[in-house]
């Protein structure tokens, strides 16, 4: 172990504030809401294409079932020596679309107290800029593992359905790893007010129904002629607000729902024939399948006029569904991160569960290995004036530079 401090100390030195955090502005400088990721998949490439010892490609891919679009990950590899475990770091590029509010320009990446301000500043181009700076110290410092590492720089996280993640396990480009660490900002997602250091492990799944309530158009003034469409699905949200088990998990917490998109009755003076809405649940428990069946049981017990159908959100591939998971504290993954905190920051790491999904959901689930988010803090994710604190960004990167030497060397 003494032989790995050395190493680490002639590594971390090359680990420079200044310069990663010119680095996160050149990245927030470039737009790259979800499916429009190619420019900074091609930056990205060509600043990493200039180390021999890291091999890149264009992963490409494409939906054809939903959204037919045509993606790009950027995949790089740093080879071992042979012998050791695999790692994964998975960071993704895009970002959500632009909303108003912002204070700053969102995409000049000012600088001020000690933060970093721009749209994907801390969702998740500092995680980015984590993973690309690992590589380059490892590199210059003239390190060899013993295992790889695979980096996947994806798009599409921010969609739906996280496809560029999905599409890397699907076409075998991340088989063969045994650990993921994905540098998702981890306390700003947490349930509490987690800070810095702090990793997550675990989050909960997600689950979409549309539901359509179809009765019987009539005179408002005779409403008893028809079938109020409207009425029949403001039973079943009451229904379902009631009557929906939710479940518990004694690490994830409790599962919720949320009712979205509520539309119907936009004619005047007719009894309202349609009606919709979507129910979105963070689960904690089962698959899509049985979510599905508790909701239409439900439903079917209130025995409605109107005719209810009630379907899940189509999928790019049966396996792109977001699954809770979970991983051990006690796995080496876990356990190298706590001693990489507590050796070089001196702080004790806080561990929590994500309360949202992430590509961390198809990672863990269907590759089934150790998993973790570890990232950042910093605040206004997904809102108006975003910020990522730097200290915190530089410090992730001391301590997952700690870890790979740890378990990899």
């Amino acid at each position: 172990m003494n032989n790995k401090r050395e190493i680490y100390r002639r590594a971390v030195e090359k680990i420079n504030e200044e310069d990663m955090v010119k680095l996160l502005k050149e990245l927030i400088n470039i737009k790259s809401p979800f499916f429009y990721e190619a420019e900074i998949i091609d930056y990205l490439r060509g600043r990493l294409s200039y180390y021999n010892r890291l091999q890149t490609e264009i992963h490409r891919y494409e939906d054809k079932i939903i959204t037919g679009f045509k993606g790009e990950n950027l995949v790089v590899r740093l080879p071992g020596k042979g012998g050791g475990p695999r790692m994964l770091l998975n960071a993704h590029v895009d970002t959500v679309p632009l909303c108003d509010g912002w204070t700053v320009d969102p995409y000049a990446a000012a600088e001020k107290n000690g933060r970093v301000y721009g749209l994907g500043a801390l969702d998740m181009k500092a995680g980015v800029v984590i993973c690309i700076f690992l590589l380059e110290t490892l590199v210059e410092a003239g390190i060899e593992l013993s295992g790889d590492i695979v980096f996947t720089a994806v798009s599409d996280e921010e969609g739906p359905f996280g496809l560029g993640t999905h599409y890397t396990i699907l076409d075998g480009i991340v088989d063969g790893c045994d650990y993921a660490v994905i540098t998702e900002p981890t306390g700003p997602f947490a349930p509490g007010s987690e800070k810095f250091p702090c990793v997550a492990l675990g989050s909960r799944g997600t689950v979409v129904y549309f539901v359509n309530v179809r009765g019987k158009s009539a005179h408002g003034a005779n409403p008893e002629k028809g079938i109020n469409a409207v009425e029949d699905a403001a039973r079943i949200i009451t229904a379902l607000t009631e009557k929906l088990d939710l479940g518990s998990h004694p690490l994830l917490g409790s599962g919720t729902m949320c009712i979205t998109n509520l539309r119907g009755g936009e004619k005047y003076l007719l009894v309202p024939e349609k009606a919709s809405f979507t129910v979105y649940r963070h689960t904690v428990k089962g698959d899509a399948d049985q979510a599905l069946k508790e909701v239409k049981d439900i439903v079917k017990g209130l025995d409605l006029d109107s005719d209810v159908d009630i379907k899940l959100r189509d999928l790019p591939h049966p396996e792109a569904f977001f699954r809770p998971w979970t991983v051990s504290e006690n796995t080496p993954l876990v356990r190298s991160l706590q001693k990489g905190s507590e050796e070089i920051l001196d702080k004790k790491l806080r561990t929590t569960y994500f309360r949202s999904e992430s590509d961390a959901n198809h990672i863990a689930s269907r590759l089934k290995i150790p998993t973790v988010l570890f990232g950042p803090d910093g605040d206004n994710y997904h809102a108006a004036d975003e910020y990522v604190e730097i200290n915190t960004m530089v410090d992730a990167t001391r301590v997952l530079l700690y870890t790979v030497l740890d378990l990899l060397y």
